[in-house]
């Protein structure tokens, strides 16, 4: 055959893979394409044209769909979001509370993220900041303020702070860098390790994850192990303000707490498509035995923002009784989002393509602004326990102190905390129950140990 008839036959086989299965609708997008890129007045790039129609075909899901999980990152993006998925940021380890407003405005360091920049600098917890690279924070905005911390186009940051207890600001400077934070807390932090067991009861466990990231498996397992070697005898699980994340993660910490029943099965969740059909192959959504590594009675909370994988792995407790669930109703997320990294560097697809279904094959996803109250999805608490808004921050922000701040410190921040919460509940409509007291106490987490201790009914 002569070559120049071979090269035809190629080429003409290479256009018919490349086109193949290319509709009228596809030619004309293209078309339009290339028509706004050579004759537009105003000339946009390729790039520019390429991710605007990517963020278009994305905002037709949400908009008319009702999909506020699916998203398009663009290649300038992927970085960060491949940090958030592994629980990394860059920055300088700092968690803030801001009070007041004007010149009455105070910025407290609330805790230094361990064995960061700023905790390396000697910065702790209660120290007030007073400026930033110079600049006075009194008419600043919160989001202002983290604008300051967060100006990635500089190296560092300088601060004027405070130190907790004196009256003279240091000037503190601070490099920023990539930063791995733990998704996986305990009751407190003392020296330099978390303790997973209730500091007033050690007999009862606690571990709370804030996130299912890429490392969380490993460190929830490493508390497992330093809860039990500590002698406890049942836990807290707490999935409270727990948004999800990755599903493998989810599973991975589904098997070492379950394993296969006879009685309960062996499904985690099950997962169907848009037609509404299982996924034909299901082993890797399955307990698995011999991978449970602990057997302790267990307690989960729950609040209003535990969804996606955490609702997967509190639904799964639930439905093979292995835990009791307490708080109050979860989100409702109960779609997953397949990550695409597109060809030739162009970005990275975030698409929703699976509906999961809890192992008792009830609903957990909620169709925002459709469904109501009385639908099926989420998941509902064994037993109910409410907090006012102004409790639940209290609560929120007094487990984090609890998990962050070293045991050296921890009484007279929460001191300075305490004293705050009562000033708030003062000027505020809404009380709060820690007014008068302390907020020391967690209504919630007080009823999972009433059930731990055996000393309530759950349906009471």
């Amino acid at each position: 055959m002569p070559r120049i008839n071979a090269c035809t036959i190629i080429i003409a086989a290479l256009l018919y893979v490349l086109t193949a299965g290319v509709t009228l609708r596809d030619r004309l997008l293209i078309a339009t394409l290339h028509r706004i890129e050579r004759t537009a007045y105003f000339e946009p790039s390729a790039r520019e044209l390429f991710e605007g129609a990517m963020t278009g075909m994305i905002d037709v899901l949400s908009d008319e769909h009702g999909d506020y999980y699916s998203m398009y990152i663009p290649s300038s993006g992927q970085s960060d979001y491949q940090d958030e998925l592994d629980n990394r940021y860059e920055g300088l380890g700092l968690a803030l509370r801001i009070y007041g407003e004007g010149e009455e405005k105070e910025v407290f360091i609330t805790y230094p993220r361990h064995n960061s920049p700023a905790h390396r600098a000697g910065l702790r917890s209660g120290s007030q900041i007073m400026q930033i690279d110079g600049t006075s924070l009194e008419d600043k905005s919160g989001e202002e303020i983290l604008g300051l911390l967060r100006q990635n186009q500089k190296p560092g940051a300088r601060l004027s702070v405070v130190p907790f207890g004196q009256t003279e600001p240091q000037e503190v400077l601070l490099h920023r860098e990539k930063i791995q934070s733990d998704s996986v807390e305990g009751d407190y932090f003392d020296s330099d390790k978390r303790v997973f067991h209730l500091e007033t009861l050690p007999k009862i466990g606690y571990i709370r994850i804030t996130s299912f990231s890429t490392s969380t498996a490993k460190e929830f397992g490493d508390a497992l192990d330093s809860m039990m070697q500590s002698g406890s005898e049942s836990f807290v699980l707490d999935l409270r303000d727990n948004s999800g994340g990755d599903l493998r993660t989810c599973l991975q910490i589904a098997r070492m707490l379950m394993k296969p029943s006879s009685e309960t099965g062996n499904v985690i969740v099950t997962v169907r498509d848009r037609n509404g059909m299982k996924r034909f192959f299901q082993q890797r959504y399955t307990l698995i035995e011999g991978t449970q590594q602990c057997t302790l009675p267990m307690v989960v909370l729950i609040d209003g923002d535990t969804a996606s994988s955490s609702e997967i792995l509190a639904a799964a407790l639930q439905d093979h009784r292995r835990a009791t669930v307490v708080g109050v109703r979860s989100f409702g997320k109960g779609v997953i989002q397949s990550i695409v990294d597109l060809p030739f560097q162009s970005g990275m697809l975030q698409l929703t393509n699976e509906e999961y279904r809890r192992p008792s094959g009830g609903k957990i996803h909620r169709k925002l602004f459709y469904d109501t109250a009385s639908d099926e999805w989420g998941v509902i608490p064994d037993k109910i326990v409410e907090l006012s808004v102004a409790e639940r921050s209290a609560v929120m922000e007094y487990r984090s102190l609890r998990s962050n701040v070293v045991t050296s410190e921890r009484s007279a921040v929460l001191e300075q905390f305490r004293r705050r919460i009562v000033e708030e509940s003062d000027s505020e409509s809404e009380p709060t129950a820690f007014a008068g007291s302390a907020p020391y106490y967690d209504a919630q987490i007080e009823a999972a140990i009433q059930i731990l201790l055996g000393t309530e009914n759950v349906h009471d």
